[in-house]
């Protein structure tokens, strides 16, 4: 592995890291500014940990403090050959990058853009232009996605013998938040996506469910040809 890759990883986490807070305090400070003109946008306010994106971009930072700590460890403890990262810390990062953050990262940017280019109605209310700039839109739906091929594209892994722990991963995340979405139709009598709003009591209600659950699949399995891609067969492990 290049001495490089550590710092090249590094770079990329610190500026994931400062992309995101930054991009939360900008949107906090113009929803207190906007929330006496748009008394909408309080309730959005609320109800923003309940997204989806809002998972995910927090889940970048996570696996980006971790990432930072896999890696100083790694520096500092280069000149001994026989280091390993301590176990428990490689497998939380593996498994949240492998199971989760790849496939959730995909889903959203999937997701968001097919309907935002269809129909943006269906995937937020208009109120929501006050505060979701262009550039915050971006960073939230669109900047996402070369973190982690740059993350695939930096650190070599072995592709797991079996993937049904990470598919069991995958799936509770997943049903997780269909339960958030769930319990919030319950507490407010609404759905947060207005695609939902639209289609529930129909048929297309559970057909859409069932094409995000398909496409997180096909997106989880996306990660290893494109890991062999760059970095070639490096053999199997038993998890990620």
């Amino acid at each position: 592995m290049s001495s490089k890759l550590p710092f090249v990883r590094m770079s990329v986490y610190v500026f994931t890291i400062t992309m995101h807070l930054s991009n939360i305090w900008y949107m906090a400070v113009s929803l207190e500014k906007d929330f006496k003109m748009v008394p909408e946008l309080k309730a959005f306010s609320k109800l923003q940990p309940r997204y989806f994106t809002c998972w995910t971009f927090f889940l970048q930072i996570v696996h980006a403090l971790a990432g930072i700590l896999c890696d100083v460890l790694v520096v500092v403890n280069s000149k001994n050959k026989t280091y390993r990262l301590p176990r428990l810390l490689k497998g939380f990062k593996n498994t949240l990058f492998s199971a989760v953050l790849w496939p959730s990262t995909l889903v959203v940017v999937t997701f968001f853009w097919s309907l935002y280019f269809y129909d943006r109605s269906l995937i937020y209310p208009s109120f929501v232009d006050q505060v979701l700039t262009s550039l915050s839109n971006h960073v939230m739906h669109t900047a996402i996605l070369p973190i982690v091929i740059l993350e695939v594209a930096c650190r070599p892994r072995a592709v797991p013998r079996s993937h049904r722990k990470n598919i069991i991963h995958l799936a509770f995340h997943f049903i997780l938040y269909l339960l958030v979405l769930a319990y919030t139709y319950v507490e407010k009598g609404i759905w947060i996506y207005p695609i939902f709003s639209l289609f529930y009591g129909t048929v297309y209600f559970p057909l859409i469910l069932v094409s995000i659950a398909l496409l997180a699949l096909t997106s989880y399995h996306i990660q290893w040809p494109l890991t062999r891609y760059f970095h070639g067969e490096i053999g199997k492990v038993k998890n990620t």
